[in-house]
């Protein structure tokens, strides 16, 4: 049986790479509407070129659990030991903690404290000094 692996990314810069281990078969499931879409697909590398090749093998309005299932199903026909797989939170779980979460406007005292607590910049004028007269 084929062994069911997060979703792993590299960072580079500002840059996520997904870089799955070959050959393999990705699920990602996704929410519209509130309803899950799901995608498998299947990566390989080419054994003439080195090229990394993918295919979309299956897309539906599945859940995720449905989705690994069947993707446990296809990787013995490829001959895949990996499934990797990413899950999207779903949108209404997304707004029901934000509407939990409080924001806090800063008070006018609060900005006043901030003010003073603050160290004033020291003027640098215009760089000449004064001749005494």
């Amino acid at each position: 049986m084929a062994t069911l692996m997060p979703w792993t990314t590299v960072e580079i810069g500002d840059l996520d790479v997904f870089s799955p281990a070959l050959p393999s078969l990705v699920v990602y499931t996704w929410y519209v509407d509130d309803e899950p879409e799901s995608s498998i697909t299947y990566f390989w590398r080419d054994e003439n070129t080195g090229a990394i090749n993918h295919e979309l093998v299956f897309v539906a309005p599945v859940a995720f659990e449905d989705a690994v299932a069947q993707a446990h199903k296809e990787a013995p026909k490829r001959s895949v030991e990996r499934i990797h797989a990413k899950h999207a939170r779903s949108p209404s779980k997304l707004t029901s903690k934000s509407k939990t979460k409080r924001t806090s406007k800063p008070t006018v005292a609060s900005a006043k404290k901030r003010a003073l607590g603050k160290p004033k910049a020291a003027s640098l004028g215009t760089g000449r000094r004064k001749q005494p007269a």
